[in-house]
């Protein structure tokens, strides 16, 4: 029931020490320099990326550098 409950509260990471906390989209919005609106989920890893907008990217940072280093592995 707990378990249902966090999943229902967005997007969460786990700490050092394995608890869960809540991201937050305003802030992942600052970091990745666009405004609240523009943030959406990775449909990759369900990860928060600049989904909407201009200079969208639509597969998340994390989800596009290790799809470029398996292709760099495949390619040697």
């Amino acid at each position: 029931m707990a378990d249902l409950a966090q999943r229902d509260s967005g997007p969460t990471v786990e700490d050092v020490d394995g608890t869960p906390r809540r991201i937050d989209p305003a802030a992942t919005a600052q970091l990745l320099g666009c405004s609240p609106a523009q943030v959406g989920y990775c449909p990759r890893c369900q990860g928060l990326s600049r989904r909407y907008g201009p200079g969208v990217e639509v597969i998340c940072r994390a989800c596009r550098a290790a799809e470029a280093s398996s292709a760099d592995g495949a390619a040697r």
